[in-house]
């Protein structure tokens, strides 16, 4: 029984980490794909018919598709495999089924060992509608003539990790989600062709994307990074100190302890050896008063006539029976007849 509790207790736990971080996954940044006239680079791949830069970010085989980037915002490492993106607005209807839902969906495959993200890792996907090219290629496109909704789901194909609606945007531009430190919360900026930042930090109008930034800007040459460690490895080694002093003291007031019960048990086995040195062996090391009281205690009982009177006499009378008799001991005489 307690087997199955643990099972239980294990699977509940798992799936609450699991869950916990699946929903630190964010879109952090999304670069829709210019129109053709403007994928006809020059030489320099500076702009395209002077209109915007071409972009940088390819894929595994050299081409350049629309693109998600998502974000683990946590410090430890989750995997995204078996997530979902999705473009499709239909999803967000309530009375959808988890299948139902799904089916409108792009699977995020597991296997690939780029989809376990470290902290603050980011890992990129192409919109270019082939999932055959491999793990992160979507089975939907971007179209850069209109709103692109855009939402990552959990693996349970209901839960809602994020969502953005993506504007229509000028050739080379990108969508990318910035810290903003006046307002202590994270928005969406359009970010020019120099600020596109694919599995990197966004920036965008001197914005960070994160507190990091901010950091920096506070402390440029690192001495209040450099205190507050110090100050952290030596909190550490003082609490450790304090650790091992405590766990220290107990295990020789523990061995203290043992030490005076082996004491105490020597010392009664001596008196018991002085005893039978004393008295004989036949009092087996116990003390005489223990016989003396004992002795005591049953002369008492017997002088008190705690027992039954009693004559002391047995009479034992002899009675016939039939089941003595001989008679039954035999078997009966068979008659014997005569023929004249």
């Amino acid at each position: 029984m307690k087997k199955y509790i643990l099972s239980i207790f294990a699977l509940i736990t798992s799936a609450t980490l699991m869950a916990q971080g699946a929903h630190d996954f964010k879109i952090n940044e999304v670069y829709v794909t210019a129109p053709a006239c403007c994928m006809q680079a020059d030489a320099d791949h500076a702009h395209c018919d002077g209109k915007a830069p071409l972009a940088e970010y390819r894929d595994e085989y050299g081409e350049a598709h629309s693109w998600i980037e998502i974000l683990n915002t946590s410090y430890t490492t989750h995997d995204i495999r078996n997530c979902y993106l999705t473009t499709d607005r239909a999803v967000l209807n309530e009375e959808l089924s988890a299948p139902e839902r799904i089916a409108m969906m792009s699977l995020i495959p597991k296997g690939d060992s780029r989809t376990n993200l470290g902290g603050k890792q980011r890992i990129t996907f192409f919109a270019d509608g082939n999932v055959n090219r491999g793990t992160l290629h979507m089975n939907f496109q971007l179209d850069p003539t209109k709103e692109n909704f855009i939402a990552l789901y959990d693996g349970n194909g209901v839960t809602l990790l994020d969502s953005v609606t993506v504007p229509v945007l000028e050739p080379g531009h990108s969508y990318a989600r910035v810290y903003n430190k006046e307002a202590d919360a994270y928005e969406w900026h359009d970010a020019a062709p120099n600020e596109v930042t694919a599995n990197a930090p966004n920036a965008v109008g001197g914005k960070g994307n994160d507190k990091i930034a901010e950091w920096k800007e506070q402390d440029p040459h690192g001495f209040a990074m450099a205190i507050i460690s110090m100050a952290i490895v030596f909190g550490c080694l003082v609490l450790l100190f304090v650790f091992f002093f405590a766990f220290g003291w107990a295990l020789n007031r523990i061995a203290k302890l043992n030490r005076v019960k082996a004491i105490r048990a020597f010392h009664e086995s001596a008196e018991k050896i002085v005893i039978m040195a004393k008295d004989g062996a036949e009092t087996k090391g116990i003390e005489m008063e223990n016989y003396v009281a004992v002795i005591g205690m049953a002369l008492h009982e017997y002088m008190g006539n705690m027992h039954d009177v009693e004559s002391g006499v047995l009479t034992i009378e002899h009675h016939n029976s039939s089941w003595e008799s001989k008679d039954h001991m035999l078997r009966h005489t068979p008659d014997v007849h005569h023929n004249n």
